[in-house]
């Protein structure tokens, strides 16, 4: 195991890049923890950026080289330039699919797309400006790069270090011998305020933070958040543990804090697998009307056959994901049967197992249907009715908060009290289920704190945030109510650090 530790305020100082967990390293990192003293401002992201470079260590890179060329035309002010992207071999330049050139907004075509080398765009003008500059790699990937022009002939360029191949290159051994697929990479950001310093909105940040995960390549980490007190965002660390996979804890009080880090560190040390991804191949003529998840789900296809790719990340040691999807199907008679049943499609699994340094397979399972003309409408399997109250509470809870931020404290309160009576009519909440019970619970404690803390819900958005992504994530977020997705490692973890401050 390897620790790194980076303190933000108006600066941002790496106090111990990733350090062995032997006993010198220990004495290392319990010395540049000890150093920790209160800051100024919140340089959130600068912090973060400078964090996740420190799993850049073990990433092949690859130098590309940005500038531009330069001319003035002899007798005028006009100058004629062309910024390029140049590469040190062909083999490089090859795993680009494009570089898209973004020019100063006076030039009629703003965005030059160039597909093939030389990767150049070219123009005159008498005054420099700043290009923003997109690479687009061939295996999805994308860097956002800048360059400000210089008119200082003949050329000016400057060197990047990008994991051009990281990708697509097979797994390699990092100086623990593993493979580096195989080694579990996270990031914990803490903070108690506002992003106030470089980047401060949340697209901005999140638009960064998804870039600089992308140029880690292989070394590719977890990002979980954690918010102490009223003074930070929600929406921000909530979206940016999302982004990377992670989860974002609300701390109300430093007794919450080791918990909180205790349950988190608890999930992650009990990672069995990374990169879980389901695969739901339909037959032609069945159509994915929805699926009802916050996971990243890409659709291709059409009505004569789709493919639905649903990425859920990295899984602990007893953990489940259940996604509910909705289809569109044609009517009895025009699908392919099998045994008396409709086939609807095919559905895969895969995921690489960190512990076997293998990747697993689900055998592959056929969806049928078998249709019963007296069947009454609304039946629900228990199973398939207990996650589509958990999506419900879900998308109330989402709902909700966006009500109550934009200061419509009582069409949120309106949401979450129609959600809590349509789970509450449920065959489940009769007969007692514990799940569908405690959803109708959290809801029913939302409206409370809402109308407690009506001129003061800063306290309330991040309790519903929290409870909405554990419930959607199926991951416990130091919440009591998320605490039924933890598993016996979290739980234990969790414990080991109560009282600890």
């Amino acid at each position: 195991d390897r620790l790194g530790v980076v303190a933000y305020d108006s600066e941002v100082k790496v106090l111990a890049p990733l350090t062995p967990c032997d006993d010198a390293g220990r004495d290392r990192l319990e010395a540049a923890i000890a150093s920790l003293r209160p800051g100024s401002a919140t340089n959130l992201s600068g912090g973060l950026i400078t964090g996740l470079d420190l799993h850049r260590e073990a990433a092949p890179q690859q130098r590309v080289m940005l500038g531009n060329t330069c001319r003035t035309i002899p007798d005028t002010e006009v100058h004629e330039w062309a910024i390029e992207v140049r590469f040190e071999s062909a083999d490089d330049a090859a795993l680009v699919r494009q570089v898209a050139y973004t020019l100063h907004e006076s030039f009629p075509q703003r965005v030059v797309e160039v597909c093939e080398p030389p990767f150049r765009v070219a123009g005159r003008s008498s005054e420099s400006f700043v290009a923003s500059v997109q690479l687009h790699l061939k295996d999805g990937r994308t860097f956002d790069l800048e360059h400000e022009l210089t008119f200082a002939p003949p050329e000016t360029f400057r060197t990047v270090s990008l994991p051009l191949r990281a990708a697509g290159a097979p797994a390699s051994s990092t100086d623990c011998g593993e493979p580096r697929e195989a080694v579990v990479r996270s990031t914990f950001l803490f903070t108690d305020g506002l992003a106030n310093v470089a980047f401060r909105g949340t697209k901005n940040l999140c638009k960064s933070a998804r870039s600089k995960l992308e140029q880690l390549g292989d070394s590719r980490c977890a990002i979980s958040t954690f918010g102490f007190g009223e003074e930070h965002s929600p929406e921000l660390l909530e979206q940016l543990a999302r982004l990377g996979g992670g989860t974002y804890s609300f701390i109300e009080d430093e007794d919450q804090l080791a918990q909180a880090f205790g349950e988190a560190l608890g999930g992650l040390l009990s990672t069995t697998h990374q990169n879980a991804r389901l695969t739901l191949t339909l037959a032609p003529g069945v159509e994915l009307a929805r699926a009802c998840t916050d996971f990243p789900v890409q659709v291709c296809g059409d009505a004569g056959g789709q493919k639905v790719d649903i990425e859920l990340g990295d899984l602990y040691a007893e953990e489940r994901r259940d996604i509910l999807v909705h289809l569109r199907i044609p009517m009895a008679g025009v699908l392919a049967s099998q045994g008396g049943r409709e086939v609807l499609g095919r559905l895969r699994g895969r995921a690489f197992n960190v512990r076997a340094l293998r990747s697993d397979e689900l055998a592959e399972v056929k969806l049928c249907l078998q249709r019963s003309p007296g069947l009454e409408p609304g039946g629900c399997h228990p199973c398939v009715e207990r996650h589509r109250n958990r999506f419900v509470a879900t998308e109330v809870l989402k709902e909700s908060r966006r009500a109550a931020k934009r200061g419509h404290i009582d069409e949120a309160l309106r949401l979450l009290s129609a959600a809590a009576e349509a789970l509450g009519s449920s065959s489940l909440a009769a007969a007692g289920d514990q799940a569908t019970l405690s959803l109708i619970a959290d809801i029913s404690e939302c409206m409370a704190d809402l109308r407690r803390q009506e001129s003061n819900s800063a306290t309330v958005f991040k309790k519903m945030t929290c409870l909405q992504q554990g419930h959607s994530m199926q991951r416990c977020a130091n919440m009591s109510a998320t605490e039924v997705y933890g598993n016996s490692v979290s739980r234990t973890t969790k414990a080991l650090f109560k009282g600890v401050k």
